[in-house]
């Protein structure tokens, strides 16, 4: 019995801090000394303008002028993308002696309309690396693509980051032909506010892995402390 509870808060234990090298939100941290300004991923100055209607959206992209949005109704659209470009590509891995290979796609797309446990699982699975894209609700009623750090739909905001309306890629533009259908949206443009190159993969999975640890510890810490009833009593 005491072997099969050790057992299961192993098991437990390392699949928390699994959880948290893929998917703890750590954009924040980056983003504390992002100041206040008109660059692209900063907290919006007094420079840069309100986006609220789609009417707006191509005189934003011809100007290339700083610009937010207040906010609005999101819904999570069927694709998500790499934080850090550079991790893209193919990595080579050694395991028990044979050299292994992962290929890491920019972009993870999904099933549309995004089912709610799809949606839930790409958060778990790959949040710690990828932001998925959102459409968000104007004060006219249609909708806008934006992407930003997506630790923002978990802690909320009441001010979106300066952006940059551009053009959208091939891949952003098929997603957003098939939600198209649905949503009063302009398929060729998307607000980008996301501060790209903010933090390298390698270093932020370094921070995840140091957090997965110090949660590993904890646990077993605690653990111990509970079966020799040294809990401190409140």
């Amino acid at each position: 019995m005491k072997q099969s509870n050790h057992t299961f808060r192993k098991i437990m234990g390392a699949a928390l801090a699994l959880l948290v090298v893929l998917a703890l939100p750590t954009g924040w941290l980056y983003d504390l000394w992002a100041g206040t300004g008109t660059e692209q991923g900063r907290r919006p100055g007094g420079d840069v303008r309100r986006l609220r209607r789609q009417e707006e959206v191509e005189t934003c992209f011809l100007s290339s002028a700083p610009v937010t949005v207040d906010g609005g109704e999101l819904a999570a659209c069927p694709l998500a993308r790499l934080r850090d470009a550079g991790q893209e590509g193919t990595h080579y891995h050694h395991n028990g002696g044979a050299k292994r290979s992962v290929y890491v796609s920019e972009y993870i797309t999904a099933d549309y309309p995004l089912p709610v446990w799809e949606y839930a699982l790409q958060r778990v699975a790959a949040g710690g690396f990828y932001n998925r894209y959102y459409l968000m609700e104007l004060g006219d009623h249609s909708w806008l693509c934006v992407y930003f750090d997506d630790y923002l739909t978990l802690t909320g905001t009441d001010a979106y980051p300066a952006g940059r309306v551009r053009r959208t890629t091939t891949e952003e533009r098929l997603m957003l032909n098939r939600m198209a259908e649905d949503y009063d949206v302009d398929p060729v443009y998307v607000l980008d506010m996301y501060r790209h190159g903010k933090a390298s993969w390698m270093l932020d999975l370094g921070l995840r892995l140091a957090a997965a640890l110090a949660v590993y510890v904890g646990m077993v810490t605690a653990a111990a402390h509970f079966k020799s009833g040294r809990i401190p009593k409140r």
